[in-house]
C-alpha cells in the first residue's frame, strides 16, 4: 500500500482535476444558457412592451373612431330629425329603418308605425308598387341604377289617408353595419306645382293679351288704312287746276290731316312690331353722309316753316360706302331731326356725323337750340306714349312714340342712344352704331333694287279685286293714268269668273275680302292652268305687320302694297313685278314729291328744272360715251343729278343715276350699255 499510495494519490489527483475540468465546463455551459435565457426574456419583454404600446394606440384610435362615429351619428340623426324634407332610410328588403319627423308630417304615420314597415305598402301609390318592386329587384340583381343617384325626380306619394300627392325625391345608396341601405329625401311639391300652374296660367293670359293686342292692331290697321286709302288716293287724283284758292287750302288740310293720322297709325304698328322682337330689315350698302343730307332735304321745308337753320357737318373722313340697316338708321334720324325742328323756332338744328376711333363705330349727334328738356323729364323721353308737354295748350301734338321707336331701332342695330339737355337752351341726342366699311363693295343698283328695262306697257290688262268700291275706283283711275286696261271685281268669286272669260297681264288682289280672301282667290286662279301660274299678282292689303306680310307672300304673290297706295308706290310695284318701265301718269297727275314741289314753286318752275335736269343727264351720258370709263367727276355729277331727280319726283331716273354713281370703272364696263339705254328711255318720257 505504501508502494501504491503514490500512484493512488496521483490517480485521485488526476480524477479530481478531471472532475474539476468537467465541472468548469458545465458551469460555463450553464452560464451561457442563462445568458441566452436572459436575452430571450429581455427580447420577449421588449416585444410585449411594443405589443402593449401598439394595442394601447389601437385602443385609443378605436375609442376616437367610436367617439367620432357617435358624433357623426348624432349629427346625422339631428340633421335627419331637423330636416324639412321627409327622410326615409330603407334596407334592401324594402323595410323602413329610419323615419324622421318631417316624414311623419308628410305621410301621416308615426315613427313607431313606420319603422320595420314595408315602404311600398306604406307610401307608394297602388298603381306604382309593382314598378317599384321590379326596379328594386333589378338593382339587387344587376346593380343597374335608374332612380338611384339620378338627382331630383318627380313622382307620386301616398299619405296614410290614401291621398295621392306629388313628391320630389332623390335617392342615394349608403352602407351601414355592413349592409347597403337606401336614403331617400322626399318633399311635398303640391304648392310648388300649384304655383307653376298659376305662372303658366298667367303666362297664357299674358300671351292671350298680347295676341289680343296684336289682333286689335291688325284690325285697326285694316279698318283705318282702308278709308285712308280712299281719302289720300282720291286727293292724289283730284285735278286742282280749276279749284279756288280756298278749295285748295281745304284739300291741303284734308291731305295733311290724313297723312298725320296715317303717321300715327304707322307709329303704333311699328312699335308693336319692335315689341314683338321682329328682326330689322336686311343690311345694305349706303353712303352715310348722303343719308344725312337726304334727311335734311326731306325735312328742309318743315325747318323753313319754323325759321330754323338745318345743317349737316361731317367731322371725320367717312368711307364712301358703309354696310348697315339703312332704313332703320334713316328713320331714327328723321325722328330725331323732326323732333328737334318741332321744338325749335328761330334757331338751329345740327346733324354731326363722326367716325370714332373704335373699329366700325360711328357717332351721329342731333342738336338743337330749342326749348330743351327739364332734368326731371330726361329719364322719361324714351318711354312709350310719353309727351313731355301734356298740357291742353301744348303746341306740338303726337303719339309720344317717336323716341321710343328710335331707341328700340338703335338697340336693334347693336348701338346705343343718349340725351342731354339744358332747359331753355336746347337738346343733344347722340347715337352710336356699328357700321361696316364697304367701300370695296359695289351694288349695281342701290339697296339691291333691280334696274328696270325700257319695255312699253300700253294696253296692259289688269284685274283689280277689292271689296271696297272706293279702293277699286282709285286703283283703277291710277292704272288708267298709266294707260292700262282695267277690269274690276268686288270679291274673289267675281275675280275667278273674270279670269275664266279673258286673259290678264297682272292681278291686283285685296287680301281681306268676304267669302274667300285674296290668298285663296290667287290659289284658285293659279289652279286654272299653267298659263295662269305665270301671271304676276300684287297683294294690296291694309295689314301692316311684318308677320302678316310674310304670310301673304307665302301665297305666291309677286309683290305687296300696303294701303294707302299712292301713284309712286303703284308704279314702283308694277315696274318691279313686270320688269318694265311704265309710262308716266297723265298730265296733271304726279307723285306726291312732284306735287309738293309744284305747290311750293309753281308748274313753270317745275318744268324748267325738269328740262335742265334732262339736259344735264344728256350731257353726262355724252361725256361717259366719249370717255368710255367712269371717273370720280362723273360719279359726283351723277350724285348731284340723282338728288335733283328725287326732289322733282322722278324715282326711276333717281334709281338709274344712283346706279351710275355706285359704279366704279370695273362695274361700269359691265353695265354701261344697259344703264345708257335705260337713261335714254327715261329722258324720252314727258
Amino acid at each position: 500500500m505504501t508502494e501504491l499510495h503514490p500512484q493512488i494519490r496521483e490517480l485521485a489527483l488526476i480524477g479530481i482535476e478531471h472532475f474539476a475540468e468537467n465541472e468548469a465546463m458545465r458551469r460555463d455551459q450553464l452560464s451561457k444558457t442563462l445568458i441566452r435565457l436572459a436575452a430571450a426574456v429581455l427580447v420577449l419583454i421588449l416585444a410585449l412592451a411594443v405589443t402593449a404600446f401598439v394595442l394601447l394606440k389601437l385602443f385609443r384610435r378605436g375609442e376616437r373612431f367610436s367617439h367620432e362615429n357617435a358624433i357623426m351619428r348624432s349629427r346625422f340623426e339631428a340633421a335627419v330629425n331637423s330636416s324639412l324634407d321627409a327622410v326615409l332610410v330603407v334596407n334592401t328588403k324594402g323595410r323602413i329603418i329610419e323615419f324622421n319627423g318631417s316624414a311623419e308630417t308628410v305621410f301621416g304615420y308615426t315613427r313607431r308605425e313606420a319603422i320595420n314597415g314595408d315602404m311600398a305598402d306604406l307610401i307608394v301609390p297602388p298603381h306604382m308598387r309593382e314598378m317599384h318592386r321590379k326596379g328594386m329587384q333589378r338593382f339587387l340583381d344587376t346593380n343597374e341604377k335608374k332612380v338611384i343617384g339620378a338627382g331630383r325626380i318627380r313622382l307620386e306619394g301616398m299619405r296614410k289617408s290614401g291621398e295621392i300627392f306629388p313628391v320630389e325625391l332623390s335617392i342615394s345608396l349608403a352602407e351601414t353595419d355592413g349592409e347597403r341601405v337606401f336614403v331617400s329625401f322626399l318633399r311635398d311639391i303640391t304648392q310648388e306645382l300649384e304655383a307653376e300652374q298659376n305662372l303658366r296660367t298667367a303666362r297664357d293670359k299674358a300671351q292671350e293679351s298680347e295676341k289680343a293686342k296684336s289682333d286689335l292692331l291688325t284690325v285697326m290697321s285694316h279698318e283705318m288704312r282702308t278709308p285712308l286709302n280712299g281719302i289720300l288716293g282720291s286727293l292724289s287724283l283730284i285735278d286742282q287746276t280749276n279749284l279756288t284758292d280756298r278749295q285748295k287750302r281745304h284739300l291741303n288740310s284734308i291731305a295733311v290731316s290724313g297723312e298725320l293720322l296715317l303717321s300715327h297709325v304707322n307709329d303704333v304698328l311699328h312699335l308693336s312690331s319692335l315689341t314683338a322682337e321682329n328682326t330689322l330689315p336686311e343690311q345694305s350698302l349706303f353712303d352715310l353722309s348722303e343719308l344725312a343730307n337726304d334727311v335734311v332735304e326731306s325735312l328742309l321745308a318743315n325747318a323753313q316753316a319754323r325759321n330754323c337753320d338745318l345743317q349737316v357737318n361731317v367731322l371725320s373722313d367717312l368711307p364712301r360706302l358703309v354696310r348697315g340697316h339703312k332704313t332703320s338708321l334713316q328713320q331714327c334720324l328723321i325722328n330725331l331731326v323732326g323732333n328737334a325742328i318741332k321744338f325749335t323756332f328761330d334757331g338751329t338744328v345740327l346733324i354731326e356725323v363722326e367716325k370714332l376711333h373704335a373699329d366700325d363705330q360711328y357717332e351721329i349727334r342731333v342738336s338743337d337750340t330749342g326749348v330743351g328738356i327739364a332734368p326731371k323729364n330726361l329719364p322719361r323721353v324714351f318711354e312709350e306714349f310719353v309727351t313731355i308737354d301734356s298740357s291742353f295748350s301744348r303746341e306740338n301734338s303726337g303719339t309720344g312714340l317717336g323716341l321710343a321707336i328710335t331707341k328700340r331701332l338703335v338697340e336693334g342695330m347693336g348701338g346705343e342712344i343718349e340725351v342731354d339737355s339744358v332747359l331753355g337752351q336746347g337738346s343733344l341726342f347722340t347715337i352710336r352704331v356699328p357700321l361696316g366699311d364697304a367701300t370695296s363693295q359695289i351694288e349695281h343698283v342701290q339697296d339691291g333694287q333691280s334696274m328696270p328695262s325700257a319695255v312699253p306697257s300700253d294696253g296692259l290688262r289688269v284685274l283689280v279685286v277689292d271689296d271696297n268700291e272706293i279702293n277699286r275706283l282709285i286703283l283703277a283711275d291710277m292704272l288708267h293714268d298709266m294707260k292700262c286696261e282695267v277690269t274690276q271685281a268686288a270679291d274673289g268669286y267675281e275675280a275667278i269668273e273674270a279670269t275664266q272669260k279673258q286673259a290678264f297681264d297682272l292681278l291686283l288682289l285685296d287680301i281681306s275680302m268676304p267669302g274667300i280672301d285674296g290668298m285663296e282667290t290667287l290659289a284658285r286662279i293659279h289652279a286654272q292652268g299653267e298659263d295662269w301660274q305665270q301671271v304676276p299678282a300684287i297683294a294690296v292689303t291694309a295689314h301692316a305687320s311684318k308677320k302678316d306680310h310674310e304670310t301673304i307672300m307665302q301665297a305666291d304673290f309677286s309683290s305687296l302694297l300696303v294701303k294707302p297706295v299712292d301713284m309712286a308706290q303703284l308704279k314702283a310695284a308694277l315696274t318691279s313685278v313686270l320688269k318694265k318701265d311704265l309710262p308716266p301718269a297723265q298730265a296733271g297727275v304726279r307723285n306726291s314729291t312732284a306735287q309738293d314741289f309744284i305747290a311750293r314753286f309753281g308748274d313753270a318752275t317745275y318744268e324748267r328744272h325738269l328740262h335742265d335736269l334732262k339736259s344735264e343727264v344728256a350731257e353726262l351720258l355724252e361725256k361717259l360715251s366719249v370717255d368710255g370709263t367712269m371717273s370720280t367727276d362723273a360719279q359726283q355729277q351723277a350724285h348731284k343729278l340723282a338728288g335733283t331727280a328725287a326732289i322733282l319726283g322722278l324715282p326711276i331716273l333717281t334709281e338709274l343715276l344712283q346706279a351710275v354713281e355706285s359704279c366704279d370703272a370695273e362695274a361700269w364696263a359691265e353695265v354701261q350699255d344697259d344703264l345708257r339705254s335705260s337713261l335714254l328711255d327715261a329722258l324720252k318720257q314727258p
